[in-house]
């Protein structure tokens, strides 16, 4: 909810990007990345702000009660996956194709073509932990088609310490931003059977193999 009663009329607010117009590796606006442009694509969304045209009937935000997000149940299963680029064989280090796929238990990556056999087949009203282990050297939306899910925090690959969900990422998600050189956990639970998908959600990444299927399968198939 976005209360407008203290803004003057005629004023004009905007929700603005901060992130960048390119691949970027994480990090803070200015300092570590040039921040889209404020003019035009940084530009979301202009809220303008008019006079009344009859009575207020909206609740005061102060005076709402916020329902309290509901906890998954615990995870019966944690799968480990992997986010790749694949690097051109005559450019050293200029990938030439994003891909998805698992991570072996001892921590190598497996990529995956989109063609490739269904490797992760939740059962319906299943809750599991998805590790998103991110090899490469750039930050990737994350989305999984299906259901919202939770981030649960992220941590440097090779590293036992783990941080928490950012401000922002509280409540259920769609898309989570998967850091380079970062596992980040979220954690979901399947409650309607069926092939579903999950991809980066930049446009030429999941266009090029960046786009995996999953099955979730009927209880009583297991």
């Amino acid at each position: 909810m976005l209360d407008f009663t203290s803004v003057p009329v005629d004023a004009e607010l905007y929700l603005v990007n901060e992130g960048p117009d390119e691949a970027y590796g994480g990090g803070e606006p200015v300092t570590d990345f040039m921040p889209a442009n404020p003019m035009t694509t940084g530009q979301v969304m202009r809220f303008a702000v008019v006079p009344l045209t009859s009575n207020d009937t909206s609740t005061p935000p102060s005076q709402l009660t916020l329902p309290a997000i509901p906890a998954l149940p615990t995870s019966r299963r944690i799968r480990k996956l992997s986010l790749n680029e694949e690097d051109s064989a005559y450019f050293p280090g200029a990938p030439t194709m994003a891909m998805l796929g698992t991570t072996t238990p001892s921590g190598s990556a497996t990529p995956l073509m989109w063609a490739d056999p269904v490797t992760e087949t939740p059962v319906k009203n299943d809750t599991e932990t998805w590790e998103l282990y991110n090899f490469t050297g750039d930050a990737h939306p994350i989305h999984v088609h299906q259901g919202g899910f939770q981030v649960i925090g992220r941590q440097a690959i090779g590293s036992g310490t783990s941080s928490p969900p950012l401000p922002g990422e509280a409540g259920y998600k769609d898309t989570v931003i998967a850091l380079p050189g970062d596992i980040t956990r979220i954690k979901m639970r399947f409650d309607i059977a069926g092939r579903y998908v999950w991809h980066c959600h930049i446009l030429d990444h999941e266009d090029n193999e960046m786009m995996r299927p999953f099955q979730v399968l009927p209880r009583s198939s297991r």
